[in-house]
């Protein structure tokens, strides 16, 4: 299905739209004020304008700054016109220029209604890669973290070099395997796991060394 409802709780929604190359784009909604925050734009994002139209959408969120992440914000950002966050060293890949910049340094809180959103920067896939944790208030004990390319279930997303892969694994021990376990994983593409069951299978990958010359397509298992 193109588009579904991930989370319906009291405090907020999220949908996934499913489009591009085969890329994941949500909007969180708060239950209470409408607000609502884009994360990631994908190309063709019919879907995802047509629901984004219903909320009153208050910021837009990159992961980074890849091609497919981006590639439908020029039509998102005319649409909307609000503040976008994605990591410095990736701003460069937007396609049009947003009306302002969210900071999205890690611990910066992006806040809109009952929707508070941790940056966390994580750099390998991309030099400006980040992603951003949503915490649970009192919406059914629910918490996510929107990883984009940075981690998927079964390993990290693709590495252009050893170098890159290392910043990778360094960024998820660092910001992303200190969250608790039940957070579930929402990438940039395909389906989800959560906090513990991708931890459980990264400490098996560390637990030998690695090939010097390892990257591209890494999997933990």
């Amino acid at each position: 299905m193109p588009t579904s409802m991930v989370h319906n709780g009291s405090a907020w929604s999220i949908q996934r739209f499913i489009s591009g190359f085969a890329n994941n784009a949500f909007l969180i909604t708060c239950a209470t004020t409408n607000k609502s925050i884009i994360i990631d734009t994908p190309a063709n994002p019919t879907d995802l304008i047509a629901a984004a139209k219903q909320t009153d959408v208050s910021a837009i969120l990159i992961t980074h700054g890849h091609q497919d992440h981006v590639e439908g914000f020029a039509e998102v950002n005319e649409l909307f016109s609000v503040s976008t966050g994605i990591g410095t060293p990736d701003r460069a890949s937007l396609p049009s220029t947003p009306i302002s910049s969210i900071d999205v340094t890690t611990g910066t809180l992006i806040e809109v209604g009952e929707i508070t959103l941790e940056a966390r920067f994580t750099p390998g896939h991309t030099p400006g890669s980040t992603c951003y944790v949503l915490r649970s208030k009192s919406d059914d004990g629910k918490s996510f973290v929107f990883t984009g390319d940075t981690l998927f279930p079964g390993g990290p997303g693709r590495s252009s070099s050893n170098e890159a892969l290392e910043h990778i694994v360094s960024s998820l021990k660092d910001q992303i395997y200190t969250l608790p376990g039940e957070h579930v994983i929402l990438p940039g593409h395909g389906e989800f796991t959560d906090i513990g069951s991708s931890r459980k299978e990264f400490e098996q990958f560390i637990s030998t060394p690695w090939d010097a010359s390892l990257s591209g397509d890494v999997t933990w298992i």
